[in-house]
């Protein structure tokens, strides 16, 4: 059958899609053959699976892998017939058949029967089957039954008794391949341009919504102002009576219903886009477990090599994440899986002996929050030997003996996701290189997730990443300082507090804040907007702060308020903005509003390695301003007492000039306010007296009068006061604000 190139490349991809699945349950089931040889439903599954493949290949010509597997064939007919047994041998080249599929797969090799590496495989197996060097099995041109010829083995082409581990790229190889069933495959940069389309019909509507509240409003507005009209034009008659006040009355009606029908419309269009965004969302969403299965070889093997004994439980494999970000993933899991059998778990005896059992443990468990997932890879090994790494460090230079000496646990933990740093005494194809860990923690920072590490010397070690869900759309917490907003994700957030004055210091001019115990640096977000770097505490005596975390170091960004959660995507800076440092992007929230989105990592790590700079400034009590009210009448004083008092003054009265000259020389007052007709001394003496006492004349007096002459408001100003009231015609804000002035 002749194929178009397009054709044959559709094929080839409908041919990986279905292979991959076929090797996927081939690893579980050849570990199941493993424990139980016998078992007739594996045997049988497991040659369904290779014929399969064989076929598959068969059709896109690969005769390589076509070759491959029909030699698996002929190992495990005999097997399926009941005609001998699986021996330790045929499952290792069982094994070693399955990985070389794969890594055929991966690198678009094994193509040809000619194939040194295919040629290489074939040998073995064909010395397993029975066959000479050069007699080896062919494949049947019907694709049906496996026939297989005698011959004698060649000596040279035995294989060795005892299991076989895999090389490390195959075993990584064998991660990838993707369980699934009957599907369309759709490129995501498809999905993402759907998902994006609806982002702007759902902006659309908001701004349709906005233009129908405001033509409401407009409409209302209108008819009320004819409305308003025709009373005035008619004489004031009631509205009731007149048949065209009612008609327009019915119209108004008539558009405020039209226009509530199109806003309910709106609302089910956005409804709709919103289950149209998440069903759209789904389709990137694959089980965990997809890329979890191939873990048992990864233990499997490792623990062979190492002459270890593990097994492998997976729980929460079928928690949905993001395709993107499972791919992601992969590369780090193996690191993980690998170091908990290579350095975690202990060998049989030594577990023995310590009473634990011989086979170790590693577990793999997986849960989800509304926006985040949190992937937990744990051992029941010996745990990290902190002083082990406190001496590398010192061996490797990455500390010298003080430096590594004051170092918490914490700390040292965080050696080890460094790149280069290793405990491995020597270099294996699995550890003492210095590649590892590091690759952990860069990956999980390019997806914006953190990670944390628990261990218990003697009891195992627990490795917790937290990653988002999904990198298509992200869970943002907008906050705001001053007039600027912004957001965060919050996977990047470990919890939002309520900072208290003595839990922030500031030493040396960089501020930090104890939250729970630990000592973090103090971020103001009104300094990234290139406000003031200060936390300011009013006098309710807290501040808001947004607990950022990366790796195992945290900071606390301080905020005056949050503003509400949102689910958005989260797109780069357009240009000529290009990449700021600090900003991860921008997002248009639902109302349509664009905001930035912060680099948790960024303010982090900016935060440890420059030191927050700024200051701390308490919000000072206010002082009382002090003042005299003089008046024989006792309404007037009371009167002017309780205005003042409920402004904050500190009011003290006097009942004449006398008094009030008294008491003015007796303490100093702010303001003082003076009736003119008193007895015994009268306003016009006491303002004299004042202005002249050379310690008192600074004093600002109001003179509050019935004289309302302006010959009298004349004399008052000569004498030296600052202004002057007539009781009749002042009103309570005029004086207030007069009293404001004089003393500010």
């Amino acid at each position: 059958m002749d194929l178009s190139p397009a054709e044959l490349a559709e094929l080839q991809t409908v041919f990986k899609a279905e292979c991959d699945e076929h090797l996927s349950a081939l690893n579980g089931l050849l570990m199941s053959l493993e424990r139980r040889p016998d078992d007739a439903d594996a045997l049988n599954e497991t040659f369904r699976r290779v014929h399969s493949v064989k076929g598959a290949a068969r059709m896109v010509g690969l005769q390589g892998i076509e070759a491959i597997a029909h030699a698996l064939e002929t190992m495990l007919a005999p097997v399926r017939d009941g005609k001998r047994k699986l021996e330790r041998r045929e499952l290792d080249l069982l094994f070693e058949g399955t990985d070389a599929i794969t890594v055929f797969m991966s690198t678009a090799s094994g193509t040809s029967k000619e194939d040194s590496k295919v040629r290489e495989l074939l040998a073995k197996m064909s010395t397993a089957n029975g066959h000479s060097n050069g007699a080896s099995a062919k494949p049947d041109a019907r694709g049906g039954e496996v026939s297989s010829s005698s011959g004698s083995a060649a000596s040279a082409g035995s294989v060795e008794n005892g299991p076989k581990s895999t090389p490390a790229s195959a075993i990584e190889l064998a991660v990838e391949n993707v369980a699934g069933g009957e599907m369309v495959r759709i490129p995501a940069d498809k999905i993402d341009k759907l998902i994006a389309l609806r982002g702007e019909l759902v902006r659309a509507l908001t701004v349709e919504e906005d233009e129908l509240k405001s033509l409401s409003a407009l409409v209302d507005s209108a008819l009320d102002d004819i409305e308003q009209a025709r009373r005035k034009a008619i004489g004031d008659i009631s509205p009731i009576n007149d048949a065209a006040t009612s008609e327009l009355r019915r119209r108004r009606e008539q558009l405020r219903t039209a226009l509530s029908r199109l806003a309910e419309r709106n609302a089910r269009r956005t409804s709709g886009l919103e289950e149209l965004r998440d069903s759209l969302a789904d389709l990137r969403m694959l089980p965990a477990g997809t890329i979890l299965q191939g873990m048992h070889r990864i233990v499997r093997d490792v623990a062979l090599n190492q002459g270890k004994e593990a097994d492998l439980t997976i729980a929460g494999g079928e928690v949905p994440i993001d395709k993107v970000i499972l791919d992601a993933l992969k590369e780090p899991l193996i690191h993980l899986v690998r170091n908990a059998v290579a350095h975690g778990l202990e060998s049989p005896d030594v577990r023995e002996s310590m009473g634990k059992a011989r086979s170790g443990h590693v577990r793999i468990s997986v849960s989800t929050g509304t926006s985040s997932a949190t992937i937990t890879v744990e051992d029941d090994g010996a745990g990290i030997d902190f002083e082990r790494v406190r001496d590398s460090a010192i061996a490797n230079n990455f500390a010298t003996t003080l430096e590594a000496e004051q170092m918490t646990e914490a700390k040292l933990v965080s050696l080890l996701f460094k790149p280069g740093f290793s405990t491995a005494r020597a270099a294996d194809q699995f550890s003492g290189r210095g590649v590892g860990l590091d690759v952990v923690a860069d990956r999980i920072a390019q997806l914006h997730g953190s990670y944390t590490v628990e261990s218990v010397l003697g009891k195992g070690t627990r490795v917790s990443l937290r990653v988002p869900v999904s990198l298509l759309t992200s869970s943002v917490l907008a906050v705001r300082a001053g007039s600027h907003e912004v957001c965060l994700r919050q996977t990047e957030i470990r919890e939002a507090v309520l900072l208290k004055p003595e839990d922030v210091v500031n030493v040396d001019g960089h501020i930090n804040a104890t939250v729970r115990g630990e000592v973090m640096p103090v971020v103001p977000l009104a300094s990234i907007a290139g406000g003031e770097s200060e936390v300011f505490f009013s006098r309710d005596g807290v501040k808001p702060a947004i607990v950022i975390e990366f790796g195992e170091r945290a900071a606390a960004l301080v905020v005056d308020s949050l503003e509400g959660v949102s689910d958005v995507i989260v797109k780069p800076l357009p240009k000529p903005l290009g990449q700021l440092a600090g900003i991860a992007g921008c997002a248009i929230l639902g109302n349509g509003i664009p905001l930035c989105v912060l680099d948790g990592e960024h303010i982090v790590v900016s935060a440890h390695d420059r030191g927050s700079r700024g200051a701390v400034v308490h919000a000072q009590a206010p002082v009382k301003r002090s003042l005299l009210i003089a008046d024989d009448s006792l309404t007037t004083r009371t009167l002017l007492r309780n205005i003042m008092l409920s402004a904050g003054y500190d009011v003290e009265t006097a009942v004449d000039g006398v008094d009030a000259w008294n008491k003015a020389q007796q303490r100093k007052f702010d303001c003082i306010m003076s009736d003119i007709e008193m007895p015994n001394m009268n306003g016009w003496e006491f303002c004299e007296r004042l202005k002249r006492d050379g310690r008192l004349a600074d004093t600002p007096l109001v003179l509050i009068t019935s004289l309302s002459r302006d010959e009298e408001r004349r004399r008052g100003l000569e004498l030296g006061a600052d202004a002057y009231i007539v009781k009749g015609l002042f009103n309570e804000t005029q004086l207030l604000e007069t009293v404001e002035r004089l003393v500010a």
